[in-house]
């Protein structure tokens, strides 16, 4: 496989087609959310003074209740556009290669008909995954329980079960990342199955399945590349986000700035909502970048052989 043209070709459609930065965006917003967090703060002389602070605990605890609602509906909903979006970044590619042209509209549109497809295939993603840190968590329970039990009989032999804990718990978390890496990488591959070839997502997931078997080295070579890049990228991001992050340690007064307050929460909104606007428009673009490339090499590694060339007939 050619490495070098794959990632040429992937950055040069990501460049030309901008549409594609905003479904690597809606794609990334499945990967993590951001919780809300509500405290209460009481001081310690409120409660020597005798003086306990009047809370509506029914409000409260129904405000706590509608706020975890109102989360979940909210994770669900990015949850959905997140794998659609997902759906319409392999379509996307697809489209500007065969056709020479894509948009929002028509990405979006293939990614929303294989929805049910793709959410299926990270069920079966993540189902193995969860049994095994279920199994682990109910190892470490019961060994947990065995030497609580130890313990309050007096029994020496508390020392080699704690041992025999960490012995089981550092191999089982070894085979979670390793099962998770390799599951992550069929699907990868089984969702260009599903889109580019129309399939459903069991036969998707058996595909994603043979085209890691059969080409595991070149697989293994371009999550390396990837992951050379994630690291100079990082780099890169530090060394701008540095010179922003001490003027910003300076105005909020932890370096012993003595600027005024207006200034200094006016400083952090318009420094924090630029950071959040530039993460999310290289969030987008990096999202992009990767998945065009991934295609690019499903449709690379999925090529059928091309025929014999026939001798030319020997003129007489």
């Amino acid at each position: 496989m050619d490495y070098g043209r794959i990632l040429g070709r992937a950055w040069e459609i990501t460049w030309r087609w901008k549409t594609l930065w905003v479904l690597g965006f809606l794609a990334a917003l499945g990967q993590g959310t951001s919780g809300l967090n509500t405290t209460f703060q009481f001081g310690a002389e409120d409660f020597q003074s005798g003086r306990i602070p009047d809370i509506n605990w029914p409000v409260l605890g129904g405000a706590l209740v509608a706020l975890t609602c109102l989360a979940l509906l909210v994770g669900l909903a990015l949850l959905i556009i997140s794998i659609i979006a997902r759906g319409g970044l392999v379509a996307g590619v697809a489209q500007a290669e065969d056709e020479g042209s894509t948009s929002f509209a028509r990405a979006w549109a293939v990614g929303a008909t294989r929805f049910w497809t793709l959410v299926g295939i990270t069920v079966l993603t993540a189902l193995p995954i969860i049994l095994l840190v279920a199994v682990l968590l109910l190892g470490i329970f019961a060994l947990a329980g065995g030497t609580a039990f130890l313990s309050s009989q007096g029994d020496n032999s508390v020392g080699p079960v704690i041992g025999l804990l960490f012995a089981c718990l550092c191999p089982g978390f070894c085979l979670v990342f390793i099962v998770g890496f390799v599951l992550s990488l069929i699907q990868l591959y089984a969702d260009r199955a599903a889109i580019l070839e129309g399939l459903g997502w069991i036969d998707a997931f058996k595909r994603g399945w043979q085209v890691l078997r059969a080409n595991l080295g070149p697989t293994i070579v371009l999550w390396l590349i990837f992951l050379l890049l994630s690291l100079v990228i990082g780099a890169i991001i530090a060394a701008i986000t540095l010179p922003i992050l001490l003027p910003l340690i300076a105005l909020t007064g932890i370096g012993g700035g003595d600027f005024p307050e207006g200034v200094a929460l006016f400083a952090v909104c318009g420094l924090g909502l630029l950071a959040t606007v530039l993460g999310a428009i290289l969030n987008g673009i990096i999202m992009a970048f990767t998945s065009a490339t991934w295609t690019l090499a499903y449709r690379r590694l999925t090529l059928p052989p091309a025929p014999p060339v026939e001798p030319l007939p020997l003129e007489g």
